[in-house]
């Protein structure tokens, strides 16, 4: 009998909104291994520490979700089973971002395909790829109440015109650095989710170099949290750690019997693989930082994983097997710790140079004997310095500025020419307008620097030469620190090749000299912290190339460099000068520091020819530049 109460009571049923339910508590209910992606097909288990990573994307309370992962912990599995449960719990706009197009698409028919398929409340709600309904293709799917698109983090298209609440970002020290001019795919990503309140942005990845890694710099933006898990001797709650030949506790297995391994806890006790499980299983995640409000951060490694592959006996011998060879261990320490690689490298602390900044006697001191320049394009701006020379390239920093402006309009280019112009004044009374300047061509400006410098080549400023020259850097080791210049055919300027690497080893084994002398850096005290930190923005490192070897190249560190950069322009400016001038930088320095004197005007002396006020010598006085030459003081 139909009833007033029945239909209340179906009506009532039928508006309910769905029970709040865990991700965790999702996935043991319905999520099911496909056979396609899975060594074991069937209903799929969740291990205790993958619990409080999949519970944080629900968690109202958090944001951001980062997690630096070794291989053989689930994070993929973790993924699916998130776009299940929106899929047929909380349905909403999703975007899942793989290093590239073609991984995106492997990603959608290997693994999410046949989750739809296997995954029995999933059935029906996501059309397949093969209907003729446009709405769903590979990397396009629509369901009841949200859609799911897969993008490839090498192609911008993907993230136009789109809103998305969740986005997922796979492997994302896969990514590159910028897509073409549209910048970082990450930050991109997340421009996604702007209109919505309760987004999550969440991003996971087997980590690569340290500072050059995503995941990382994500990581130590985040609480850092680890599974910490109690000793089944002594009670002790730690997370568990590789440890390593020189510290205590950690792996450890008898010589020469890596299958052996046991794990030695933080206070001694010796705990046998058999217990592993029941120790993680009484674990919990800790944050051991104060990261950015709402984001939480997991680091975890294969020293906890279940995979029948990575007992700890197997990570033992992975690590004997690859501790001979610097690309299987990096491989070991990336995949299987889930750390980041150190390369071996040259770096400089920018800490180290603020001890010794002095305070210049004069805008020009005694020792400087001729001025250079430099400058570096940006995007909204152009970073100009003003450095002195004298015996042996014994340099001072004497200026720097900004002019700020778009580099493609002229505007900005005649502002900077009059600080190019400036005259500054040595201790000794004497005048000194820079004498040559180099532009940086290999931005996006390239035209408007050609434009800019080709009627300044050779000019005349306060009655002496100024040569203004594009210049541009070109990397790899062994090149010399600057080469024949070519001329551009269009607009007929001549343009300076750089060894910049060449280049930048010069300045950093002169950032190390202690005291002044033969290529000492001179530093005035008005220079600020950020400038310090620009100019030790990168480090050398070795890294192997298959089929090449071992190399050695510079990486960046930090964001910024323009320091540094216009440090290797302003060597360059005074390379360009010639060979004979920068031989004759003590004498002009001597000459320079002869106080001027005041009175009546002497008799004109007779004419001798001075190198700097006569063009440019022919490019064959640059034979010989490189390591050697300019650093021949150091012999």
């Amino acid at each position: 009998m139909i009833t007033v109460e029945s239909i209340m009571a179906e009506l009532r049923q039928a508006f309910r909104p769905p029970r709040r339910m865990l991700l965790s508590e999702w996935a043991r209910e319905n999520a099911y291994l496909s056979s396609e992606s899975s060594a074991e097909a069937g209903r799929w288990q969740v291990i205790p520490y993958q619990t409080g990573i999949m519970d944080a994307f629900v968690d109202p309370a958090i944001e951001q979700i980062t997690v630096m992962k070794s291989a053989r912990v689930g994070f993929t599995k973790i993924i699916n089973n998130a776009i299940g449960y929106h899929i047929h719990h909380d349905p909403c706009p999703m975007m899942v971002v793989q290093p590239t197009v073609e991984d995106a698409e492997g990603y959608s028919k290997e693994e999410i395909a046949p989750m739809f398929r296997d995954t029995p409340c999933l059935r029906g709600l996501v059309e397949s790829s093969k209907t003729k309904d446009s709405s769903n293709t590979i990397l396009q799917k629509s369901f009841p109440g949200g859609t799911l698109s897969f993008v490839g983090a090498n192609s911008g298209r993907g993230f136009r015109r789109v809103s998305r609440r969740i986005v997922f970002f796979d492997e994302v020290d896969g990514y590159p650095i910028s897509i073409g001019a549209e910048g970082d795919p990450i930050k991109l990503g997340i421009r996604r989710t702007e209109y919505y309140w309760n987004r999550k942005i969440v991003a996971g990845s087997t980590p690569t170099i340290k500072d050059l890694s995503k995941i990382e710099s994500l990581y130590l933006q985040s609480d850092q949290r680890r599974h910490f898990v109690p000793c089944p001797h002594c009670g002790e709650f730690q997370y568990l750690k590789f440890g390593g030949r020189e510290k205590p506790f950690g792996l450890k297995w008898p010589e020469g019997r890596p299958l052996e391994a046991f794990y030695v806890c933080e206070n001694g006790c010796r705990i046998e693989h058999t217990e592993k499980r029941a120790m993680i299983e009484a674990g919990e995640w800790r944050a051991t930082a104060v990261g950015a409000p709402r984001h939480a951060g997991f680091h975890i490694w294969a020293g906890y994983s279940y995979s029948p592959n990575a007992t700890w006996g197997n990570i033992a011998s992975e690590f004997l097997a690859s501790v001979r060879d610097t690309e299987a261990l990096k491989t070991f320490v990336n995949t299987v710790l889930g750390e980041t690689w150190e390369e071996k490298s040259d770096a400089f602390d920018a800490s180290n140079l603020k001890t010794r900044l002095e305070e210049y006697p004069a805008e020009v001191p005694h020792g400087v004997g001729l001025l250079v320049g430099a400058v570096d394009v940006q995007g909204d701006r152009l970073e100009w310095v003003v450095k002195g020379y004298g015996d042996h390239e014994e340099s001072w920093l004497i200026a720097s500025g900004q002019v700020y402006g778009d580099p493609a309009k002229e505007q900005t280019w005649l502002e900077l020419d009059k600080d190019l112009k400036t005259v500054y004044t040595h201790e000794s009374g004497r005048k000194m307008p820079m004498r040559a300047i180099a532009v940086d061509s290999g931005g996006l400006h390239t035209d408007h620097v050609y434009k800019f410098c080709k009627p300044r080549e050779d000019r005349t400023v306060d009655g002496l030469s100024q040569h203004v020259y594009a210049i541009k850097g070109v990397g790899g080791a062994g090149r010399e620190m600057i080469s024949k210049p070519t001329k551009n055919n269009r607009y007929k300027c001549k343009l300076w090749p750089l060894g910049v690497d060449t280049i930048k080893d010069t300045i950093f084994a002169r950032l190390h000299l202690a005291t002044p002398g033969p290529g000492y850096i001179h530093l005035p005290t008005w220079v600020d912290d950020e400038f310090l930190e620009q100019l030790t923005a990168e480090k050398a490192v070795k890294r192997y190339k298959k089929g090449v070897g071992t190399v050695r190249e510079y990486i960046k560190i930090r964001e910024r460099n323009e320091a540094l950069d216009l440090t290797v322009y302003a060597l360059a400016a005074l390379l360009s000068l010639g060979r004979a001038t920068v031989q004759r930088l003590a004498i002009y320095a001597a000459e320079m520091s002869v106080p001027l004197q005041v009175g009546p005007p002497k008799p004109p002396a007779p004419a001798v020819a001075n190198p700097l006020m006569q063009p440019p010598r022919p490019s064959s006085h640059l034979k010989g530049y490189g390591k050697g030459w300019v650093n021949s003081w150091k012999k």
